[in-house]
Order: structure tokens, then sequence, then C-alpha cells
């Protein structure tokens, strides 16, 4: 197997995940569903916010600002991380002989 082959099959996105994350290739391989660790990440909010608000209505407008909080963070990590992404697909797919992406530019061709 050559070098680039073998580092492919090497590859794991969790280990490149706690790497970005935490500086580190020291990870716990999970093996969940989604849905289960989201659960899991989940529920101790919600059963403090039930000791905090026994009552119905109260308790369900923190948790509905909760939930507003966490789709803002969501939305707004989703779009840097498909941002980042995608600059670094583009970077990877670049020849040697073409120069990188003017991002600064208006509009123009990074060649103009």
């Amino acid at each position: 197997m050559d070098f680039i082959k073998d580092a492919f099959a090497r590859m794991n996105l969790r280990q490149l995940r706690s790497f970005l994350l935490y500086g580190t290739d020291d990870f716990a391989e999970e093996t969940y569903p989604y849905r289960d660790t989201l659960k899991t990440g989940s529920d101790p909010i919600y059963k403090r916010l039930e000791s905090l608000c026994p009552d119905g209505p109260e308790r369900d407008e923190a948790a509905a600002d909760l939930s507003q909080a966490l789709t803002a963070y969501e939305h707004v990590y989703m779009e840097l991380g498909m941002k980042a992404g995608a600059r670094l697909l583009h970077q990877l797919l670049l020849t040697d002989d073409q120069p990188p992406l003017d991002t600064n530019s208006k509009g123009g061709d990074a060649n103009d």
C-alpha cells in the first residue's frame, strides 16, 4: 500500500475532530447513536430547569429560551464549519500552478 492510501486508511473523523477541538488526538471512541448522545447531553439541563422552575408555563418558557439560544449557536457554528470545510477542500484541490483564491476581492476572478 502506498503512503497516500495508507494515510487515508488510518483517517478517523472523530480523531480529527478531537484534535481540532481540544488540541489532542486522545479521544474516547464513541459508538453511541447520535440520538442517544444528544439525549445524554441534554437531559441534565432539562432536569435542572425542572427543579428551578417547577410550574409548567415558566419552565416551558425557560426551555424555549434555551432551545432558541442553542439553535442560534448551532446555526452559526454549522455555517462556520461548512465555510471552513469548503476552504480546506478548495485548497486541497488547487494545483501548484493556480494562485490561491483571493477572498478579499469584490467578486472578481482570482486571476484578474
